[in-house]
Formats: structure tokens, sequence, C-alpha cells
């Protein structure tokens, strides 16, 4: 009988809490014509009983999972900024953002979304900002953006994208965030090549430490046109810049003169890998160092 009295009570206290976190609040936006809300621990259900005079709608901390048919239809009146922060979102319905036409931004960060689908911007013709970081997204569909056509910044940092044709982008975007993707070094090479040349910023302190690797890309691309069209031999170019300038600091560092038995030994072990790739008819530059570094680290690997 105890036992059961204090199920009930604990209960009743679990969904007293449930009841209290969950908030909604209205407040001035300056950015837009009405008013901004902002709710916490929430069901589409709750905010869809809000008042209707909004500018801004800021929704995070929820468990939502899936954006239903016109969820926020009610506010298309007024609404220009959408935020859907940490809500669990998987996925969400093709007319969720139905009516929203006079939306400028909209935001979904810090999601579980794996692909972004052309339905969900059927009307956000006005869309300016996007922002898709820290999801899942592994996929684009390719006309995406073609109905995105006054988009200007899109940020899709830490997720699983392995390219992204800057040819599909719009033309007027001036802003992207990628870092955090598993880029190709073809997609990567090609993607910052085109947003250098196009005035389109990128910056941002992961990509600040990962600029070395934009300027070779760059190079292998523009130096042979077979070399930017492959990503092995994108890849081995890379390797053997870096084994270049790794060779040329070494010879000219004064704290680590090479002496004549060392370049020796060098020269010995790089005639033996290039004789065992011309056996497998894999003979290139990049492969050899690759060669050449895989023996130098079992060899450390043995002392």
């Amino acid at each position: 009988m105890r036992r059961t009295s204090f199920s009930v009570i604990l209960l009743c206290i679990l969904k007293c809490i449930g009841f209290v976190l969950a908030i909604c609040t209205v407040g001035k936006h300056e950015g837009g014509p009405a008013d901004r809300l902002q709710c916490s621990n929430v069901t589409l259900q709750t905010i869809s009983n809000q008042t209707t005079n909004i500018s801004a709608l800021l929704v995070f901390n929820s468990n939502l999972r899936y954006i239903t048919q016109r969820a926020f239809a009610k506010y298309a009146r007024h609404l220009h900024s959408l935020n859907i922060y940490n809500c669990h979102v998987h996925d969400i319905h093709a007319d969720a953002f139905d009516a929203l036409s006079s939306l400028k931004k909209l935001s979904l960060p810090s999601n579980n979304i794996t692909q972004m689908k052309e339905a969900w911007f059927k009307d956000l013709v006005y869309l300016e900002q996007l922002d898709l970081s820290f999801n899942q997204i592994e996929k684009i569909e390719p006309a995406v953006f073609d109905r995105l056509p006054l988009l200007k910044r899109l940020d899709i940092r830490e997720n699983r994208l392995t390219c992204l044709d800057p040819l599909a982008l719009p033309g007027g975007i001036d802003k992207l965030y990628f870092s955090g993707n598993p880029l190709t070094f073809k997609c990567r090479g090609k993607l910052t090549l085109w947003m250098r040349d196009h005035g389109v910023s990128y910056k941002t302190e992961e990509n600040e430490k990962q600029a070395w690797l934009d300027k070779l890309l760059w190079l292998c691309a523009i130096g042979d046109a077979n070399v930017a069209k492959s990503e092995v031999l994108m890849r081995e170019c890379v390797i053997l810049n870096l084994f270049n300038q790794l060779r040329t600091g070494l010879s000219t560092a004064e704290s680590y003169p090479l002496t004549t038995d060392c370049a020796t030994e060098r020269d010995r072990l790089t005639n033996c890998i290039i004789t065992e790739a011309q056996a497998f008819r894999s003979i290139t530059n990049g492969n050899v160092i690759k060669k050449l570094l895989f023996y130098i680290r079992q060899a450390k690997s043995n002392f």
C-alpha cells in the first residue's frame, strides 16, 4: 500500500515538474513588426496555442522529433525568424513550412537531421539565412538551392557531408561555413577555390587552422587538370608537397644538418620503395611517399 502511494506521489511530482519546465515567454523583437516568442520543453501543440502576432519564434530544449504539416502556418503573416534548437528533430513534413513566405531566417541547429529535402523550402522564397549546423546531414537534394534564390548565408558546420557542389549554390551567397564535414580533398579544393574566386567568406577558427591545406589543394588542382579530377591523385599531390616541405626544412635547418650517410640511406630506402611500387604498377610520387612514411612508421614502432 505504501509502495503504491509513493508511486502515485512520484508521478504527480514528475508531472508538476514537467508542467513547470514547459515555458513560453513573449518579448519585443527588434528585427520585426511583432513580438518574439521563446519556448522550451514544449510540444508543437503548446506552440500553436500562443499569440499569433509573432515576428521571431525560438524553440529549444524540447522533444519535437518530427515537425508536422503546416506546423507554423498560424504565424505566417509576421514570422521573419524561426529557430528550432536542440529539439531532437529527425524529420520534417514536406509542408511543415507551408505559407511562411515572409521568413528570412531559418535555424535548425543541434538536431538529428540526416538530409536536406527540396520540398521543405518550396515556400521560403525570401529566405536569406539558413543554419543546419551540428546535425547528421549526409545528403543535400540537388535542387534544394533552386528554391532559395535570395540565400546569402549558409551554415552547415559539423555534419557528415563528403561533398558540396559550389555550382549548385545560389548566386548571391556571401557566407558559407562548412568546417567539421568529412569533405573529400577533390571536393574541398574545388569548393574553396570557387569561394575564393567569388568572394564568398568561409573563415572560421577551424578553417583558419586548415588554410595550409586549402592552398595545397589549389596548387594541386590548378597545376594538373587530371589531378583535380581524381581523389587519389589529389591526396598523393598533397602528401608529396608536404614531404617536399619537410625535406627542404630538414636540409636547410642549422639545428638538423643532414649527414652524407643519412642521405645515402634515405636514397637507398626510396629506391627500394620505387622498385616495389613498379612491380605493382603503382609508381607515382605520392604513392612512393606514402609507402616511405609507412615504412618509417613501422621502423619507429620496432624500437
